[in-house]
C-alpha cells in the first residue's frame, strides 16, 4: 500500500487524476443516457439497443486511427478537435427526438468519442518516480472503474427524475471540462510518442495480437449485450430505478479487484494471472442464466467486478508483452477496433432478442460470451508465451506509461 501512498502524495499524479475524472465521469453516464433518451423518446427498447450498439460501432470502428494517430502526433491537437465537436454533439443529441435522427447523432457521438484514457495513460511515467509506475497504473484504473460506481446511478437518477436530455447536457459540461483539464496539463503538452523501428510487423501479422483479437471479439459481443440487456430487463419488469445501482455493483467490485490485482501481481506471471482471472471471471458470470433484475442482479455484478478487476492488470500486462515496438497506444487502440465492434452489435441484437425472447435470453449472451472467450485464450495460450513471466520495473515503466486498455 505505500506505493499508493506515494502516488498520491505526488502532486502531478494528483493534478493527472483530477483532471481525468470529469470525463471518465461523462462516459460513465453517457451509455445509459443515450439508451433512456431513445427508449423515452421512441418507447422502444430494440431502437434504444440500437442507438447505443452504432454508437460503440462508431466508436470501435475509428479507435485504432485515434490510436495510430497519437502514437505518430502525440495528443495535443486530438483533444482539441474532439472535445469540443463531442460535447456539441452532445447538446445537439438531446434535443432531437426522432428516431433516424437519434441514430444518426448516436452514431456521430461515438465517432467523435476523445480518446481520454489514451491521452492519459502515456503520462504516467512523466508524472511519478519510476519505483511506483505500477501502483500509478492500478490508481489510474481504480479512479476510471471508481467512476462507473457513481455514474450509472447519477444517470439514472437524472434521467428518470428530470429527463435523459438532461443527463446528456451534463455529460457535456463534464467532458468539455475534463477534456480540457487533460489537454493543459504541461506534462501532455510535451509528451513525446514512442518510436516505431523500421521494419515494425504491422499488427494484423503478429499472431498474439490475432489472439487477443478473436478473444475480444467474442468477450465484447457479450459485454455489448450486457450493457443492453441490463437495462432490458430491469424495464421490461418494471424496475429501471435499480438499473445504476447493478451497474454501480460491477463498478465497485471491478475497483476493489482491481487495487486486489495491484497488490498480488508480482507474485504470479503476467499470462497464468490473466488465464486464473479469466477462469475466476467466467465462474462469477454463469449466474447470470438464472439472475433476477433485482438484487440478485446487483449481487452478481459484483461478484463480476470483483473477478474481473484483477483481469484488465493482467491483460495490460499480456498486451504489453507481445505487441510490436512502437505501438504503445495502437496495440489496444486496435484490439478495441474488434472488441468494441462486436460489442456494438452484440448491443444491438440484446435489445431485439429481449423484445422478442425475453430478457433471460439476451442476459444469457453475457455467459456463454466469457465462457467461449475463455476456451480461445486458454487454447492458444501458446501465442502469449512472453507474457508467461513476473513483470520487471523496467517492462512497468515502459507498459505503464505508454499503454491503455480502452480507447475512451
Amino acid at each position: 500500500m505505500g506505493g499508493y501512498s506515494e502516488v498520491l502524495r505526488t502532486r502531478a499524479a494528483r493534478n493527472l487524476l483530477l483532471a481525468t475524472l470529469p470525463a471518465r465521469l461523462a462516459y460513465a453516464m453517457v451509455g445509459l443516457s443515450i439508451f433512456f433518451h431513445v427508449q423515452h423518446s421512441i418507447h422502444s427498447i430494440s431502437t434504444a439497443g440500437f442507438a447505443l450498439g452504432l454508437n460503440g460501432f462508431a466508436g470501435a470502428i475509428t479507435a485504432g486511427a485515434r490510436g495510430s494517430i497519437m502514437d505518430r502526433f502525440g495528443q495535443r491537437w486530438p483533444l482539441r478537435v474532439l472535445v469540443p465537436s463531442y460535447a456539441a454533439s452532445l447538446i445537439g443529441f438531446s434535443f432531437v427526438h426522432t428516431k433516424i435522427s437519434l441514430l444518426v447523432l448516436a452514431t456521430i457521438l461515438g465517432a467523435s468519442a476523445p480518446p481520454i484514457n489514451l491521452s492519459a495513460r502515456p503520462l504516467w511515467k512523466h508524472a511519478v518516480p519510476k519505483a511506483i509506475l505500477r501502483s500509478a497504473y492500478a490508481i489510474d484504473a481504480t479512479a476510471l472503474n471508481g467512476t462507473a460506481i457513481f455514474g450509472p446511478v447519477i444517470a439514472t437518477s437524472i434521467s428518470l427524475s428530470f429527463g435523459a436530455q438532461w443527463a446528456l447536457r451534463l455529460c457535456s459540461v463534464l467532458m468539455l471540462s475534463g477534456g480540457f483539464a487533460i489537454a493543459v496539463q504541461a506534462i501532455s503538452k510535451n509528451w513525446i510518442p514512442e518510436t516505431k523501428p523500421p521494419g515494425t510487423m504491422p499488427l494484423w501479422k503478429v499472431p498474439a495480437i490475432r489472439l487477443l483479437m478473436l478473444e475480444g471479439a467474442i468477450v465484447g459481443f457479450g459485454w455489448g449485450s450486457f450493457d443492453v440487456s441490463v437495462p432490458a430487463a430491469t424495464t421490461l419488469a418494471h424496475h429501471q430505478s435499480i438499473t445504476g445501482s447493478i451497474f454501480a455493483a460491477l463498478a465497485l467490485g471491478t475497483v476493489l479487484g482491481g487495487l486486489i490485482g495491484g497488490l498480488t501481481s508480482r507474485r504470479v506471471s503476467s499470462l497464468k494471472g490473466m488465464l486464473l482471472s479469466s477462469l475466476a471471471w467466467t465462474i462469477a458470470a454463469f449466474p447470470l442464466f438464472f439472475a433476477q433484475p433485482n438484487w440478485q442482479m446487483m449481487v452478481i455484478g459484483f461478484l463480476v467486478g470483483l473477478a474481473g478487476g484483477p483481469l484488465q492488470i493482467f491483460y495490460w500486462e499480456v498486451v504489453e508483452a507481445v505487441r510490436p515496438a512502437g505501438t504503445a497506444v495502437s496495440a489496444l487502440a486496435w484490439i478495441w477496433a474488434v472488441e468494441g465492434s462486436f460489442a456494438s452489435a452484440g448491443s444491438a441484437l440484446s435489445g431485439t432478442v429481449a423484445d422478442h425472447f425475453g430478457a433471460r435470453a439476451a442476459l444469457s449472451i453475457t455467459p456463454i460470451s466469457v465462457m467461449l472467450g475463455l476456451l480461445v485464450i486458454f487454447s492458444g495460450r501458446s501465442l502469449l508465451a512472453k507474457a508467461d513471466r513476473l513483470p520487471s520495473s523496467k517492462s512497468d515503466e515502459t507498459a505503464i506509461g505508454e499503454s491503455e486498455d480502452q480507447t475512451r
